[in-house]
């Protein structure tokens, strides 16, 4: 935002303050000045005048005499190429002496040498010339803020524009600017009003804000027009009022000058008084063509899905259900509520009765569509801060004012006004004392509430206790730590004494996810690994070279609206798409030793259309290729091999306390199904690793064998850390005894050992298979497996005769299943 000094000082009194020091001061009180803009420097002795006559030049075919009124006795003569200039124009004329920041050289980039140019009286094909009629481009103007401007030619002013003035007088180029770097939080600074009360709290000077008062005419406004909210908690308030014979026109001089001030280009009286408004008040106003809103009724709601609008700059707007819209009696959408409204609604020449609208919306609803459309203006930055409902009612009666002052329309009786939400009057109780403590500082009860009183707080004080009414222009404040930090700004900060704060110093500690997630990659880099850092996006494309199935639920990624390449159009849900570009991107440039892991988050959407922030993991995936030791000698040729990986996933385990699991083949597609597992605990999978498969070798173009892993940390969290149960040292001997049998094929190690852990008796301690044989001597379809039993008791020494009964149950229900004794 930017802040005329001209403009600030009929709201407030900021004679003898220097420009510079204004700025110094309000930015070190939290109310930031990025810079301090003088418009009219570089320009002197520039003043209006009056073609009287244009002729032609003896000696040039494109150059004319002009003899020009500029306010003197006599005419002055001036030659020119310019092809605009027609007798009785009124222009800038730069005198003999005069200085201006530009002029035109055919030889320079875009036409124009820049600096402090001098003019200077002289001749032109031997025609005398005594100055120089100036483009908007040699006085250093943005032309387009001055409507009907002719970029290529002389700058032609209004016609009923006084001769002989001085040009910064003019269009207000003796002002000085502050180009504002306002926080999100000062909302209320973001008018010329806020500003305003701002600087006479901060400089301790009067403040007079305009009075407002409508003339109405004609028939009231209640059945001729209505508003109506469809849901509170995103529109606070919505007006409406009538403006009747409406006569267009262009702006007041001094407001043009103001928008100007701005960056806004002036348009006509009704467009200029909106944004006239909308910087003195901090409330953005629409205007609608009233005979063009079917049932002139207006209403706030949301918008349906696949709605279409085309808004004022000629665009068809798909609108989305989040979007909030101002609709017509017949619900057809008029605008994009805070953002920008419909053609088919708007004012033009023919307009003759306006319907004028003044709303709140929920800031974080605007922010989204001009975000979603890419569309954003001063109006929807207001919104996306935050407007005061209290000042709604107050912008659209300024509006009127301005235009019936201006004798540009009449004003029916009445005004809409939709507030079914009243907000109540802030208040903050506390203490003188409380607040110097905070601050460090020791003021008297008298200096702090006239600090109060004059940022426009209410005060109630009794005995040392301080009752606070925050102004409603104020939605930044909440509690006593905020009221502080205003009387703190307005102290000074450079007056608060140096001192050592006390603090409690409380002992750092990480929380339990940290602490497992700082063991795991502890343990991988021990092993190791080499920690890897990738994107969070991937291509869905990827996850098919992964060998996922269609119907795979990693499928349901969130596209990306604008990412950051093509490369990575969607939010990952998978870590391995990045280590294989890792990976590939490592082999690529002849590093064959790659063993690498990630720690990261994926994101799962809970449903589409995306509503709701989606689900985020916690995963930690690896990849292995090559060997554990470097090329060259002494060191072995050895390859990584499943039991490397597998050795991996145990040591991570081990070091988080995780015991009792057990393993199983793992249907994980990514991997080798004959050369793969998964560690499961109660039915939870803590690890998957194995083998890639080698249809996704051959889709990466991988011709090296590469083993993985990936693991849940929301999963291994559950059993992290668990109690360690010790055991006496039993006294008692063990009793062993080998089993060898003739298993079918298809029944696995995990099959057998179950079976026999059911049959065998409570005093069954260990049992593990220690060979495994497939050959001639074994029948076709059995395999030959021998498995070491360990039988003790904590109370006795077991007999002989009680472990062979028990063995002997333990063959009985093997053999149900067709595994019988290898004989």
């Amino acid at each position: 935002m930017n802040v005329s000094l001209k403009w600030l000082g009929t709201l407030v009194d900021i004679k003898g303050l220097d420009p510079e020091e204004m700025a110094e001061t309000l930015t070190i009180d939290g109310i930031p000045v990025e810079r301090v803009i003088y418009p009219g420097k570089g320009i002197s002795g520039v003043v209006t005048g009056k073609i009287l006559s244009v002729e032609k030049h003896p000696n040039a075919d494109k150059l004319v005499i002009c003899h020009v009124d500029v306010g003197r006795p006599d005419s002055i003569q001036i030659v020119t190429g310019a092809n605009n200039v027609k007798e009785g124009l009124i222009v800038p004329v730069a005198l003999d002496g005069a200085h201006v920041p530009a002029k035109h050289d055919a030889g320079t980039p875009g036409g124009l040498k820049y600096g402090d140019i001098k003019i200077k009286a002289g001749e032109l094909r031997g025609v005398k010339s005594a100055g120089m009629m100036c483009s908007c481009s040699e006085l250093g103007l943005d032309e387009n803020l001055f409507p009907g401007v002719n970029k290529e030619g002389i700058m032609i002013l209004p016609a009923d524009t006084q001769v002989g003035v001085d040009f910064h007088t003019l269009y207000d180029l003796d002002d000085v600017i502050f180009e504002m770097e306002l926080t999100a939080n000062r909302a209320d600074c973001f008018s010329m009003i806020g500003m305003a009360l701002e600087v006479g709290a901060v400089f301790k000077r009067k403040v007079t804000l305009p009075f407002i008062n409508v003339a109405e005419s004609g028939m009231p406004i209640q059945g001729r027009a209505a508003v109506h909210i469809s849901d509170a908690r995103y529109c606070k308030r919505f007006c409406g009022r009538l403006m009747e014979n409406i006569k267009m026109g262009r702006s007041p001089m001094w407001m043009e000058n103001r928008l100007r001030s701005n960056g806004i280009r002036p348009i006509n009286n009704i467009v200029d008084a909106a944004n006239y408004v909308m910087l003195e008040i901090g409330q953005p106003l629409h205007t609608y063509d009233y005979d063009k809103v079917e049932g002139n009724e207006l209403t706030c709601r949301f918008a349906g899905e696949k709605e279409n609008l085309k808004t004022l700059d000629g665009v068809e707007r798909i609108l989305h259900h989040t979007d909030l819209v101002i609709a017509d009696k017949a619900g057809n959408p008029v605008c994009i509520a805070g953002v920008m409204g419909g053609l088919d609604s708007e004012i033009t020449d023919k307009t003759k009765s306006v319907f004028l609208e003044a709303a709140v919306f929920d800031s974080a609803s605007v922010r989204r569509t001009s975000r979603r459309i890419g569309l954003r203006s001063e109006a929807s930055g207001r919104y996306e801060k935050g407007i005061n409902p209290a000042r709604t009612e107050m912008a659209i009666n300024r509006i009127c004012q301005l235009l019936i002052e201006q004798g540009a329309c009449t004003v029916a009786p009445g005004l809409l006004d939709e507030y079914p939400i009243k907000s109540e009057p802030q208040i903050i109780n506390t203490t003188i004392d409380e607040i110097n403590d905070y601050i460090g500082i020791k003021l008297s009860k008298n200096e702090m509430i006239d600090i109060l009183e004059s940022l426009h707080f209410s005060v109630a004080e009794d005995n040392g206790k301080i009752r606070v009414t925050v102004p409603d222009f104020r939605m930044d404040l909440y509690g006593m730590p905020d009221l502080a930090e205003e009387v703190a700004r307005v102290y000074g900060y450079s007056n608060i004494p140096i001192t050592t704060p006390w603090s409690a110093v409380t002992k750092g500690i990480m929380s339990p996810s940290q602490e497992v997630l700082f063991k795991v990659t502890d343990i991988l880099v021990e092993n190791g690994l080499s920690q890897v850092v990738n994107y969070s996006f991937m291509d869905k494309n990827d996850l098919k070279k992964l060998n996922f199935p269609e119907d795979s639920s990693v499928y349901n990624a969130i596209s990306i609206m604008n990412p950051i390449s093509d490369e990575y159009p969607d939010m990952r849900t998978s870590l391995l798409p990045g280590l294989m570009h890792t990976l590939q991107y490592n082999l690529s440039k002849k590093n064959d030793q790659v063993a690498i892991f990630e720690y990261g988050h994926i994101y799962e959407p809970k449903r589409f259309p995306l509503d709701e922030l989606p689900k985020e993991y916690s995963l930690i995936s690896g990849l292995m290729c090559g060997g554990p030791a470097e090329n060259g000698y002494p060191n072995d040729q050895r390859e990584y091999d499943f039991f490397d990986i597998k050795a991996v996933m145990e040591n991570v385990l081990s070091a988080l306390s995780i015991r009792d699991y057990k393993i199983r083949r793992t249907n994980y597609p990514v991997f080798h199904p004959g050369v793969s597992a998964e560690f499961v605990k109660n039915d939870v999978i803590l690890a998957r690793f194995g083998e890639l498969h080698p249809a996704v070798l051959d889709k990466w173009n991988i011709k090296r064998i590469v083993y993985g892993f990936t693991i849940s940390l929301p999963d291994i969290m559950i059993f992290a850390g668990a109690a360690t149960n010790y055991k006496k040292i039993p006294k008692f001997p063990s009793a062993e005894r080998d089993l060898a049998v003739l298993v079918p094929e298809q029944l696995s190690n995990e099959n057998i050992e179950n079976i026999i852990r059911q049959a065998g008796n409570k005093h069954l301690e260990k049992l593990y298979l220690f060979d495994l044989y497939q050959g001639k001597q074994v029948p076709a379809g059995f395999k030959s497996m021998a498995y070491r039993l360990s039988f003790r008791a904590s109370d006795r020494t077991l007999t002989d005769a009680e472990v062979d009964n028990w063995i002997e149950t333990i063959v009985i229900s093997l053999g149900k299943v067709n595994v019988v004794l290898r004989t």
